[in-house]
């Protein structure tokens, strides 16, 4: 499952689910967690799409979430 997640300046990442789970643990809901946007501050909004591997375009930028130094970046 990918979590896109949208700005209203036009900026979109995409996450696997499975990566924010490592970081954030299993028990957190994906809709809640906090994301922000390089380019401005507006509220961002938060989809999850259930989308199976053979079909993701190929150009598509999946960021991966890490803890570096208790920081998740």
């Amino acid at each position: 499952m990918l979590v896109k997640v949208e700005c209203s300046c036009g900026n979109v990442c995409y996450c696997r689910s499975a990566d924010l789970m490592k970081v954030y643990g299993g028990g957190i809901d994906p809709l809640r967690l906090k994301f922000d946007c390089n380019r401005c501050r507006p509220s961002i909004k938060v989809t999850l799409l259930e989308v199976h591997a053979e079909h993701l375009a190929k150009r598509l930028m999946i960021h991966k979430p890490m803890r570096v130094d208790g920081e998740i970046v």
